[in-house]
């Protein structure tokens, strides 16, 4: 008797590029992405105008890329009408389509971090290596955050459209300002500096973000995974 498992397509390296490349295509091409981003645009120019240290800028950039990261992870998961939905669960497995989905929602959330990082490095003065490696990591944490909230906040787990939107919004503000969210713990790191103290960044933060992110996504895939047998 043939397991499930083994019933699963295996695809190539490539093959599974070629599943995140579409979905980083379509969600492109639908231009869900320009609203986050804009956004993130408008909130980095803002920031920039007012001249902050280099330690507040990456704190700012960063702490704005938890909603913004959510925000195109709801989106990138809820842009298939359902039938094209079913078909790429169909021709590579719903927990793999789920996958290609969140690294391409990923991708667009870092696109906006690497933005984020030369308007802080190159706006400001004073930005040494040390100083650039914690904003740097910081903002890779904050994206995996919004991820987070972006992966549990989507259907098939939450199918509401109105419920979706509120619980990413709770979930990305939780992870945000939370003591014990990895999120909050680098931001902190980096405004002490500007208040005149030394840089100690968590070196657990980053780990513990991808731990998180992990577990999300895992949930996700596996509600994705359930929802289509």
């Amino acid at each position: 008797m043939t397991s499930r498992a083994s019933a699963q397509p295996q695809l190539t390296g490539a093959q599974t590029f070629a599943v995140v490349r579409y979905y980083s295509m379509l969600f492109g091409a639908s231009q869900r992405w320009l609203a986050p981003a804009l956004l993130y645009g408008i909130a980095l120019a803002i920031d920039s105008a007012a001249g902050d240290t280099t330690s507040d800028a990456y704190a700012y950039s960063a702490a704005f890329l938890v909603p913004v990261a959510a925000w195109m992870t709801r989106s990138m998961l809820t842009i298939e009408p359902a039938e094209s939905t079913a078909m790429i669960a169909t021709l590579v497995g719903p927990a793999r389509a789920r996958l290609a989905a969140l690294s391409a929602a990923t991708g667009f959330a870092l696109a906006c971090a690497v933005v984020g990082a030369i308007v802080a490095s190159f706006a400001t003065s004073g930005a040494t290596t040390a100083m650039t490696l914690a904003g740097l990591c910081t903002e890779l944490i904050c994206v995996l955050m919004g991820s987070a909230a972006g992966a549990v906040a989507a259907p098939p787990l939450v199918p509401a459209t109105g419920w979706g939107v509120l619980l990413a919004g709770l979930l990305g503000l939780g992870l945000l300002i939370a003591r014990f969210s990895p999120a909050d713990l680098s931001i902190r790191a980096l405004t002490t500096v500007s208040n005149g103290g030394a840089l100690h960044f968590p070196i657990y933060a980053l780990p513990f973000a991808i731990a998180v992110a992990g577990i999300a996504w895992a949930l996700a895939t596996s509600s994705a995974t359930r929802h289509s047998v």
